[in-house]
C-alpha cells in the first residue's frame, strides 16, 4: 500500500515498469531458449545481457517503491508522511542510481561482445577498444554513485551535517552525456560493415532496422537528459523526478530488447521456417548459380561465430585459400541473426575478375547418431583479364550437433 498518494505520473512509472518487466522477461527467456535449442551453447554476450536484465528489473522495482514513497508527488505532501518516509525515499533513489548505471554498462558490454565474435578483424579490434571505454565509464559511474558522500550514509540521510559529498548535480549531467557518447560509439560501430553488405536491399534494410533499435535507447537517453536540469534545480525534487524515472525505464529496457531481438531469429526460423523462407534444415538437392548462392549462403553455412564467418569468406572471396577447412563444427553456434551477417557478407576489398561463374550442390541429411551432416560441392570457373581461365572444384562437409527440427 502506498504511503503517499500516487499521482498520474507515478502511475505512468509503475505501468511502464510492469509492462517492460514482463516484456524483457519474455524476450530474455526466448533468447536463452534459442541458444540452448538451436546452438546448444550460451555465449558471453548472453550472460552479460541476462545480468543487465536482472539489474534492469531491480531498477524498476526501486522506481515502483519510490513512487509509493513520494516520487511524482509534491514535496510538502511527502513531508506530511513523516521524516522516516522521506529517509526511506532518499535511500531508494540512492540505490536506484546504482542499478541504473550498472545495467547500462552490462547492456553495452553484451552488444560489443557480440560484435567481437562476428569474425571481422577490424570490427573485433574496435569492439574491444569501445568495450574498454564502456567498462571503465560504467565502473566509474557506479563507484561514484556508491561513494558520493563520506560517510556513505550521508548520501540519503540529510540529518548528517559533518560530511563531504561530490557535486551530485554536475555528476548526473556528466554521467548522462557520457552515456550518450558511449551509446553512439556502440551502436554506430558496425555501420561500415552494413554499408559493405553484399545482400539484397531488403536484407540490408533489415540489418539497419536491427541497429536502429539500439539507437532508440540513445534517443531515450537524450530525451532523459533534457529533464535533468529541472530535476536538479527544482525546489520540489520529488515531483519532477517522475519524468526522468520513466525515461530511464524506457532507455534501459529498449537497450535490453535491442540487444536480444536479433538472437531470436534462429528460434523463429525453427518455429516458423515457412514464414522466414528458410529451407536450410530440409534435405535439399540441386544447383544454384553464383548470385543466388551469394544471396542466402550465410543462412546455409551457419555463420554465427568467427569460424563460420571465416568459412564463408573462404568460399566467396576472390583471393582465397582453396584448401578445405578442417575446423570441426562441434560446439559452434549456428545462429544466423541479422547482425551476424555483417562479417560474412561484407566485401573484402579484393579485385573482381573479368567473368566468373560459381555453382554449388549441397545435401543436408540426418546421420544415424542424430547429428546434421551437410556436404557441399563447389565448382567455380573464372575468366580473368588476359584470357587466363581457371576451374576449381572442392568438397566441404560440416557436422552440426543436435537434432534437426
Amino acid at each position: 500500500m502506498s504511503v503517499v498518494p500516487i499521482t498520474p505520473l507515478g502511475h505512468t512509472v509503475i505501468n511502464l515498469g510492469i509492462a517492460f518487466g514482463i516484456l524483457t522477461f519474455i524476450v530474455i527467456s526466448l533468447r536463452l531458449l534459442s541458444r540452448a535449442w538451436c546452438s546448444g551453447r550460451i555465449w558471453v554476450d548472453d550472460v552479460l545481457i541476462t545480468c543487465a536484465a536482472f539489474l534492469t528489473w531491480a531498477f524498476m522495482v526501486t522506481n515502483i517503491l519510490a513512487v509509493n514513497r513520494g516520487a511524482g508527488q509534491h514535496l510538502d505532501i511527502v513531508l506530511q508522511a513523516g521524516a522516516e518516509n522521506l529517509l526511506i525515499y532518499s535511500k531508494i533513489v540512492y540505490v536506484s542510481s546504482i542499478f541504473y548505471n550498472a545495467s547500462l554498462g552490462f547492456i553495452k558490454a553484451s552488444v560489443l561482445t557480440l560484435y567481437a565474435r562476428l569474425g571481422d578483424k577490424q570490427l573485433r579490434l574496435f569492439s574491444f577498444i569501445v568495450l574498454g571505454i564502456c567498462v571503465c565509464s560504467a565502473t566509474a559511474n557506479v563507484l561514484i554513485c556508491i561513494f558520493q558522500c563520506a560517510p556513505i550514509k550521508a548520501a540519503w540521510d540529510t540529518s548528517i551535517v559533518s560530511k563531504t559529498c561530490v557535486n551530485i548535480n554536475a555528476f548526473y549531467l556528466a554521467n548522462a552525456a557520457t552515456n550518450i557518447f558511449t551509446d553512439l560509439l556502440t551502436y554506430f560501430l558496425p555501420v561500415r560493415l552494413v554499408m559493405k553488405l553484399q545482400v539484397p536491399r531488403n536484407q540490408k534494410i533489415a540489418v539497419g532496422v536491427m541497429l536502429s533499435l539500439g539507437l532508440l535507447a540513445c534517443i531515450s537517453s537524450i530525451v532523459r537528459i533534457t529533464f535533468l536540469p529541472n530535476m536538479l534545480s527544482s525546489p520540489d525534487p520529488t515531483s519532477v523526478i517522475a519524468k526522468p524515472y520513466y525515461w530511464s525505464i524506457i532507455e534501459i529496457n529498449v537497450g535490453v530488447l535491442a540487444a536480444s531481438l536479433p538472437s531470436l531469429k534462429p528460434l523463429a526460423r525453427r518455429v516458423l521456417p515457412r514464414l522466414l523462407g528458410d529451407t536450410s534444415m530440409k534435405p535439399t538437392y540441386g544447383r544454384e548459380n553464383s548470385d543466388r548462392s551469394r544471396g542466402n549462403s550465410f543462412n546455409k553455412l551457419g555463420g554465427g561465430d568467427q569460424n563460420a564467418s571465416q568459412t564463408s569468406r573462404d568460399m566467396y572471396a576472390e583471393k582465397r585459400d582453396m584448401k578445405s577447412p578442417t575446423a570441426a563444427h562441434n560446439g559452434r553456434d549456428v545462429e544466423m541473426s541479422y547482425l551476424d551477417t555483417l562479417s560474412a557478407r561484407s566485401g573484402d576489398g579484393q579485385a573482381q575478375p573479368r567473368h566468373s561463374h560459381e555453382s554449388q550442390e549441397y545435401i543436408v541429411k540426418k546421420a544415424d547418431n542424430g547429428q546434421i551432416v551437410r556436404t557441399v560441392e563447389i565448382s567455380r570457373s573464372v575468366e580473368a583479364k588476359g584470357g587466363f581461365n581457371s576451374h576449381s572444384t572442392r568438397l566441404h562437409s560440416e557436422v552440426y550437433p543436435g537434432q534437426a527440427c
